[in-house]
């Protein structure tokens, strides 16, 4: 436990996942609703952000769990399944219930879990005695999630659920270019097509990908031009 109370958790925060740093596009709303959750929790008490892999969803809970709003803990929770008795030590508890905001991404993954089950229930009864929100995470909507406690059932069903949607594909191309502006790269929309045509879509592996070619020009001195994206492509498919 830290000094101040706050118990250390396998947050595995990415630090470019920040709320600045999402490209809202097409889910600006989920971007403002995650936003109105740290400065204003009601009517917003729980947000359900739901989605296929790749729209954002935990983008935006590591962006707020590293927001200016105080400590704010973010559970994967498909990787808590092992170390969940850790989760559920009393002194944990507590400090989750104090948070001023908890974000559970892949919560869908304790579906079936009768003791994760009864820790959602218990959370969030406690949080919201205190009028404290919750931000939770998955990849099925709502009504499609099979939930074995039906108290737990009722509470979830009070969620307030938020699609989100993949991007089209010059949403991805803008998505791409902004990214690279970021880093201090420029990639014209030629390069940002070929990039898209040739790569996964996926936002996380187009994300790394950039971090290796923001490495690679720093190295060479050299611009984000195709035949140096080919090259670099072709070194690390080699390697």
């Amino acid at each position: 436990m830290l000094a101040n109370g706050q118990m250390r958790l396998p947050l595995g925060l990415r630090s470019g996942a920040t709320l600045d740093d999402f490209c809202p596009e097409p889910n600006t709303a989920a971007l403002n609703a995650v936003r109105s959750l740290l400065v204003r929790p009601a009517p917003m008490f729980v947000l359900y952000l739901y989605g296929p892999g790749g729209v954002g969803k935990s983008h935006l809970l590591q962006g707020a769990a590293q927001s200016d709003a105080g400590w704010i803990p973010y559970i994967e929770c498909a990787e808590m399944m092992q170390s969940f008795v850790d989760l559920a030590l009393p002194e944990t508890f507590s400090s989750l219930v104090d948070a001023p905001l908890v974000c559970l991404d892949n919560v869908d993954a304790w579906a079936g879990q009768v003791d994760q089950e009864k820790f959602l229930y218990d959370l969030y009864n406690e949080r919201f005695h205190r009028a404290r929100p919750l931000l939770l995470a998955g990849r099925e909507a709502s009504r499609q999630l099979v939930w074995t406690l039906p108290d737990w059932a009722s509470r979830f069903s009070a969620c307030v659920p938020m699609a989100l949607q993949l991007p089209d594909d010059l949403q991805r191309q803008h998505i791409l270019q902004t990214m690279a502006r970021r880093r201090g790269l420029r990639m014209d929309r030629d390069v940002a097509r070929y990039v898209l045509r040739h790569q996964s879509r996926d936002m996380v592996v187009l994300e790394s990908l950039l971090e290796m070619l923001d490495a690679r020009s720093w190295e060479q001195q050299r611009q984000l031009t195709i035949p140096f994206i080919r090259h670099c492509l072709d070194r690390e498919a080699s390697s």
